[in-house]
């Protein structure tokens, strides 16, 4: 009998443990989650040919913050020696940019890039791809090649 009593006291204090974790949050509770299948960015230098696509996820801030983005460029030109292609994000109302890095070209003409973060809040409007020398000591982005409007 002790046993059986036991095993519900154990079993029950498991269900009120993951209740009252699945019931608490951190940070600021937002229900938009903005989501984007593809955007295609738009070629601003006629230099450069090829395509690139985007494609994000940013849940705001929960429990369980998450932003990914992933991006994907096809029959762009190779890169040349350190030269790397870099992803920004552009908050045009305050003008602000973040650089999520950057990526090499193949020799088959394709590269990606792909970012997740649990720690940033991001706001952004605009999706720029650059070219950047490698190592870069400015913080501000050179030239657009292409951009995007999200």
């Amino acid at each position: 009998m002790n046993s059986k009593y036991a095993l519900l006291v154990l079993f029950g204090g498991i269900f009120l443990f993951v209740f009252v974790v699945n019931s608490t949050f951190t940070g600021e509770v937002s229900s938009s989650v903005r989501y984007h299948d593809y955007a295609d960015m738009r070629i601003v230098d006629y230099s450069v040919s090829g395509s690139c696509y985007a494609k994000y996820l940013l849940q705001p801030k929960s429990r369980f913050p998450l932003f990914h983005f992933y991006y994907f460029c096809e029959n762009l030109p190779p890169t040349k020696g350190n030269d790397m292609y870099h992803v920004w994000l552009i908050n045009s109302d305050i003008d602000e940019y973040f650089d999520l890095g950057g990526f090499k070209i193949l020799p088959q003409g394709i590269g990606q890039l792909d970012f997740t973060s649990t720690s940033i809040d991001i706001d952004f409007d605009k999706i720029m791809m650059t070219l950047e020398s490698y190592p870069d000591d400015s913080i501000n982005p050179n030239s657009p090649l292409m951009i995007a409007e999200v």
